[in-house]
């Protein structure tokens, strides 16, 4: 997980929150449909794990691009859920977890020239 320690400082107070322990149930996310803005919508195969990845709880957003720290935004088992996380790669992410198990997540990419994908699919609780 390259980067987390050093990242994981920069969510809290970029999202105004403390830091604490995740009591957030894990999930496994497939997204089936990529939109790039500007562009038109794809089909895609993009999965990302919302889950405590350290000895102290905390949450990241794990795919192949990055292992982010996360926050949980919504309240702990409510729907929908959404989370959010920022690297300090360039990377922000949001995804939000309907009670049907449908999402949503938009991606940032701010470490070049900006850009935003937005993926559509379904998250399970594992």
């Amino acid at each position: 997980m390259k980067g987390l320690y050093a990242s994981a400082a920069l969510l809290g107070p970029l999202l105004g929150l403390a830091a604490a322990p995740c009591q957030a149930e894990p999930w496994a996310c497939a997204f089936t449909v990529e939109c790039i803005a500007g562009e038109a919508c794809l089909a895609a195969a993009y999965e990302v794990d919302i889950l405590a990845a350290d000895h102290e709880g905390r949450l990241f957003l794990s795919s192949i691009v990055a292992d982010t720290p996360a926050t949980r935004l919504t309240a702990e088992k409510a729907r929908p859920a959404s989370y959010a996380g920022i690297s300090g790669d360039g990377l922000a992410e949001m995804i939000t977890i309907r009670a049907d198990s449908t999402a949503r997540m938009t991606a940032h990419m701010f470490d070049g020239p900006a850009m935003a994908i937005t993926y559509f699919g379904t998250c399970e609780a594992l």
